[in-house]
């Protein structure tokens, strides 16, 4: 059973099979596009936590890789039939949107560390003035 799978990882580690020019400029471009997206993604994310959006792990990935499939394409009319002749290429592909969907989940893990982290602090500062009797509001304090 490891045969088969050494053959399959050889075809991908060949000297002579490394991937196109497109395919590393359209990972690139899109993990570039998502670095640069990161407000885009905290504001879906936002979103998402109050229930109007997808699950994490699905909310940008997806749209950038549209997007810029759509411009490699445009660019490059006479490559666009080559480029997915092969299913190797395919699973190049496939790749590429894990690992942006891996970037996307640490960022939104970022994210909510960084949100628990704020609660946290705001928590200690309304308990240090509840300590010290301040009243922060009328209204507020009962």
């Amino acid at each position: 059973m490891e045969e088969p799978l050494r053959g399959h990882r050889e075809l991908y580690k060949a000297p002579g099979l490394a991937a196109p020019h497109w395919k590393e400029a359209y990972r690139r471009r899109c993990a570039e596009r998502l670095r640069s997206g990161r407000a885009k993604l905290l504001e879906r994310y936002r979103r998402a936590g109050d229930g109007g959006g997808t699950g994490p792990g699905a909310l940008l990935v997806p749209e950038v890789m549209e997007m810029e499939w759509r411009s490699l394409q445009a660019a490059r009319r006479g490559d666009a039939a080559q480029m997915l002749e092969d299913p190797y290429e395919l699973a190049v592909l496939d790749e590429i949107q894990q690992e942006l969907i891996l970037q996307e989940q640490l960022v939104i893990e970022e994210y909510e560390q960084s949100l628990q982290f704020d609660e946290e602090c705001l928590n200690a500062m309304l308990d240090g003035l509840d300590a010290s009797n301040k009243i922060i509001c009328p209204v507020c304090r009962k």
